[in-house]
C-alpha cells in the first residue's frame, strides 16, 4: 500500500482516521509520503503501535518519506536512504526484506522504497526517477518503487486542465507555443520509468484485466493519477489482478493504492546480475 498522509496530518487529527484506514486494508509493506513527524523516534514507535508495524524514515530536506512493514511477514535487512537528502527534494527510503514463509528463498533482496518526487518541474522528477531507478537496482534487481509520482504517467488520458491549479500547468505540462494552445501534460517522467525497464502496476493490471478504469486519479486537486507503483522485471509475474484505489475519507488529499505481489512467482532469471 501507499499513502501520502498530506502535510500536518499528525498536528489536526487526520493521522489517526489514516490508521484506521490502513488496519483495514492491512498491508505487509507500506510506503508512507509527507510524514516528517516520524523523524522523531517518540513519535515513530508511537505509530508503529498504532499500525502494528515497524517504520523507518528517510532524512530530506522537505517532508519525510517512510516504509512500514509487518514483521511476521518480512525480515528487515538493511535501508537505503543514500542520496535522499542531497539530491531529491523529498527523498527515498528503500529498506531491502527476506520474505518470510515462502515456497523457496528469495536469493536476492527485496527493495521496497518509498518515494515523493518533486511536484514543481517535472524535469527535475525525471532526474530523480533517473536516481530512483538506479537505488531500485542497485541491491540485485528485485525493487519496487513506490508512493508519490506526481506527474502524468503513460498511457492516462488527459484530465481537465482547466480545472488544475495553475502552478500544475507549469510543472506537469508541455511548454505551450501560444497562449491560446491547450495544456498536455508532459510524460517525461513516465517516460524515464519505463526506460528504466519499470513496470507500472496499475497500467499493467488495467491492461491485463481490460479494465481502464483502474487508471483513476488520486491526486484530489491535481487530477491525475499521482500516487503509482512501478516495479523491476523481475517482479512482473508476481503481479496480482487486484490493484485498487483506497480512499482515505476526509483524511488526506491523496487516495492511498494497494496491490498483492506472489512472491513466489517472481522469476529471478529476469534481475540482472550487475549492481
Amino acid at each position: 500500500m501507499s499513502q501520502n498522509a498530506q502535510y500536518g496530518a499528525d498536528k489536526d487529527g487526520r493521522w489517526k482516521g489514516m490508521v484506521d484506514v490502513i488496519r483495514d486494508v492491512g498491508p505487509d509493506l507500506l510506503a508512507l509520503q509527507e510524514v516528517d513527524w516520524l523523524r522523531h523516534w517518540w513519535k515513530r514507535r508511537k505509530a508503529e503501535r498504532a499500525l502494528g508495524m515497524r517504520i523507518v524514515v528517510a532524512p530530506s530536506r522537505q517532508l519525510n518519506v517512510a516504509v512500514a512493514w509487518n514483521p511476521k511477514a518480512l525480515r528487515h535487512l538493511d535501508t537505503d536512504t543514500r542520496y535522499s537528502k542531497t539530491d531529491m527534494h523529498h527523498g527515498h527510503c528503500a529498506p531491502r526484506f527476506q520474505p518470510l514463509a515462502l515456497e523457496r528463498e528469495l536469493p536476492k533482496p527485496l527493495v521496497f522504497a518509498s518515494t515523493h518526487l518533486t511536484p514543481y518541474s517535472v524535469e527535475a522528477a525525471a532526474q530523480e526517477a533517473q536516481l530512483l531507478c538506479a537505488r531500485l537496482y542497485r541491491y540485485g534487481g528485485l525493487g519496487l518503487g513506490v508512493g508519490d509520482i506526481n506527474h502524468v504517467p503513460l498511457g492516462d488520458d488527459e484530465p481537465d486542465w482547466t480545472k488544475v491549479q495553475a502552478h500544475n500547468w507549469a510543472s506537469r505540462c508541455l511548454r505551450r507555443r501560444t497562449a491560446a494552445d491547450p495544456w498536455r501534460g508532459h510524460r517525461l517522467v513516465g517516460e524515464v520509468l519505463r526506460d528504466g525497464d519499470l513496470t507500472d502496476v496499475c497500467s499493467h493490471v488495467a491492461q491485463r484485466m481490460g479494465d481502464f478504469s483502474l487508471r483513476q486519479l488520486t491526486g484530489k486537486a491535481g487530477l491525475i493519477r499521482t500516487d503509482q507503483a512501478h516495479v523491476t522485471p523481475a517482479l512482473v509475474p508476481a503481479i496480482q489482478n487486484n490493484y485498487r484505489r483506497i480512499d482515505p475519507g476526509p483524511h488526506t488529499d491523496h487516495w492511498g493504492i494497494a496491490f498483492s505481489l506472489d512472491l513466489d512467482s517472481v522469476d529471478t532469471s529476469l534481475a540482472p546480475d550487475y549492481a
